[in-house]
């Protein structure tokens, strides 16, 4: 007979009926009449300390005894013989973790959301990998939906390391602004630890407490840190240990910072550098980390430590530049730009545009140069991914593949800080190039994500914005027809259409087009979901997401079904939630239905996803500034009245 399964969700009164059911099922007393009270606390753990007991006793039969018990009872159990693994008699210390790891857990409850249902479906029986990638599910759920399932996998989790992970996920989420929902979340965390005396329960009942008290207790913090480090410090090699107590220290510093206590926050910065392994992947993990949080400080002194893999890196070298910029030495932090750019040398064209290296030196060295410009433009720092972009168009033919990639990239970066002319004559010399040169357009379309069409379409599209911004509408018109004719369902193409101050007939034969693309969007949106069955999941969620978007993002920005958009929209970042693309679409659909407040709430979301993003935060700007003009206009109404 297999295990029974015990809900995770029992509660202290549910544990309690739980008990009371095993223990009756088994008692001489289950057939009288007198009902009889469920035991208490006190009785129930001592019940499970006497099963403890004889798991180490000499007769054979008492020992499966009580192991057949502490099965039945489950989670009950579960802290005490948690504990008991490391009994001094190794009799019941062995029996202890077979039982721990044997036991059956019911991982989510009644009370948790589909999401978290889906995610720890079957999740004792994954792989600690798998456990781990869940763990970052359940923390990237929005409004901490997930934190009472990540408390369970502190709580129950066999897996120490996989414990520890749950609890860093925890305290690593940011704090809400609301005291109130801070209290909640300590509640929730405390009735989900209940009495659970391990490592990660005691940092979470520490950092619940903080929370409602909405203070940082730097001693007792202090103290925990102290604790175990002296523990780490014991073990002859290192671990996962190490890896936690550094989180601590970082989860610390941050939490200090946002109490305002900067000179402990450095302190404890400062400290968790002694935990930071001399080798590449700890020391750039450090660096991000510090960037992130704007430590630039701390950069400067893993600098000092070792600058042999600082200069030796571009990723760490552009970290020293902007750690020395922000620091106010601007000049010390454009050496340091110049030798990075330097770090992958490319040798500059012969006269016939053709390339000195060879063709897989000069591929390796763009690559590092491309994916460094793309690292920098997710930290914002535009200027410096501008450069490298263009050192690879000045020293790659015409005809490859990295000439293409870098000009369509870089093209992006301007027209997004609207410089459209400059971006649509970026993009020029690769669409020439494609129209005589199918060789090239081949390769284009084989080792690029983007077609000959997205190239021409963009160019023309550039061109018009960039001749709308100096006045010359004719030119305008024309670039905006030859950029549909290459791409007619690009919505932003359409709605710059749809903006145009065109004649009559301009606005019957956009309307026209508007109409059509909806059309097919659906078409797309039906299609994706009749094809549910036989595609990988991930993938057909990735297409359907992006026809919703793409319908709700023209509609929304036009004259289309606002409410059908505001529906699709939200279908979107069903299927891939959290991305700022998509949650951008999202705030447009609100403020085309006159709800001003979602707008700018929903695009303060899509800041928060993509902070460095000139639109998103232009559109943030914009939504403000509508919202303040409509609650004037209703206060003055008001006053009216």
């Amino acid at each position: 007979m297999p295990t029974p399964i015990l809900s995770a969700r029992t509660t202290t009164a549910g544990l309690a009926i739980a008990m009371l059911s095993v223990w009756l099922s088994c008692s001489p007393l289950a057939a009288a009449d007198a009902p009889l009270a469920p035991p208490s606390d006190v009785e129930l753990r001592a019940q499970v300390d006497r099963l403890i007991e004889q798991l180490g006793d000499p007769s054979y039969a008492k020992r499966i005894r009580a192991r057949g018990e502490l099965q039945r009872m489950g989670l009950m159990a579960f802290d005490a013989l948690h504990a008991a693994q490391l009994n001094d008699d190794s009799e019941i210390a062995m029996a202890a973790r077979y039982l721990v790891e044997s036991l059956q857990v019911s991982w989510s409850t009644e009370d948790d959301s589909t999401d978290v249902r889906q995610i720890l479906s079957e999740y004792g029986a994954q792989t600690e990998v798998e456990r781990k990638s869940r763990m970052d599910r359940l923390a990237g759920l929005p409004q901490r939906e997930g934190l009472a399932a990540l408390c369970r996998l502190v709580r129950f989790e066999t897996k120490l390391r996989l414990s520890r992970a749950a609890a860093l996920l925890i305290m690593q989420q940011p704090t809400s602004d609301s005291i109130e929902l801070r209290r909640r979340n300590s509640a929730v965390i405390a009735e989900s630890l209940g009495a659970n005396s391990r490592e990660a329960s005691k940092w979470l009942t520490l950092y619940a407490r903080d929370l409602a008290n909405d203070e940082f207790n730097v001693s007792a913090w202090r103290a925990l840190i102290e604790s175990e480090r002296s523990r780490v410090a014991s073990q002859t090699t290192r671990s996962s240990d190490d890896l936690a107590v550094l989180e601590l220290y970082r989860i610390c510093a941050v939490r200090a910072m946002e109490h305002g206590l900067q000179a402990e926050s450095l302190a404890l910065a400062t400290e968790s550098l002694e935990l930071v392994e001399a080798r590449k992947q700890p020391l750039r993990n450090a660096v991000e980390w510090a960037l992130d949080h704007q430590m630039w400080t701390i950069v400067l002194k893993l600098l000092d430590r070792d600058a042999s893999d600082f200069k030796n890196d571009a990723w760490l070298s552009y970290a020293v530049a902007e750690a020395l910029t922000e620091t106010g030495d601007a000049a010390e932090g454009e050496r340091w730009v110049s030798q990075a750019l330097e770090l992958a040398p490319l040798a500059p064209l012969n006269e016939d545009g053709s390339s000195p290296m060879t063709a897989d030196a000069r591929q390796q060295a763009t690559q590092r140069h491309m994916l460094v410009a793309m690292e920098l433009v997710s930290r914002g720092r535009f200027d410096w991914a501008k450069r490298e972009y263009q050192y690879v168009i000045d020293r790659s033919p015409i005809d490859t593949s990295s000439s293409a990639d870098s000009r369509w990239k870089l093209a992006m970066i301007l027209s997004e800080f609207e410089d459209y002319q400059p971006a649509a004559e970026l993009l020029e010399p690769s669409v020439q190039r494609m129209m005589m040169d199918r060789d090239f357009r081949r390769i284009v379309q084989r080792e690029l994500i983007y077609s000959f069409e997205d190239f021409e379409s963009r160019m023309h599209y550039n061109a018009a914005l960039g001749h709308q911004q100096a006045g010359e509408n004719e030119q305008a018109a024309a670039s905006l027809k030859s950029a549909l004719a290459a791409a007619p369902l690009d919505g932003d193409i359409l709605i710059a259409m749809y903006r145009f101050p065109g004649d009559e007939k301009w606005k019957q034969e956009t309307q026209r087009a508007i109409r059509e693309a909806l059309t097919e969007f659906e078409r797309m949106i039906r299609e994706g979901e009749r094809q549910a069955a036989g595609l990988n999941q991930q993938q057909l969620n990735r297409g359907i997401s992006h026809y919703c978007n793409q319908y709700a993002w023209l509609a929304a920005n036009t004259n289309g079904d606002l409410k059908r958009a505001l529906a699709y929209s939200r279908r979107s970042l069903e299927l891939m939630p959290k991305r700022a693309s998509l949650t951008d679409t999202l705030s447009h659909c609100y403020y085309a239905l006159g709800d001003y407040d979602a707008a700018v709430r929903t695009q303060r979301e899509a800041v928060a996803l993509e902070p460095h993003s000139p639109p998103i935060r232009r559109q943030l700007d914009f939504f403000i500034q509508k919202q303040q003009e409509h609650r004037e206009k209703q206060n003055a109404a008001a006053r009216k009245d």
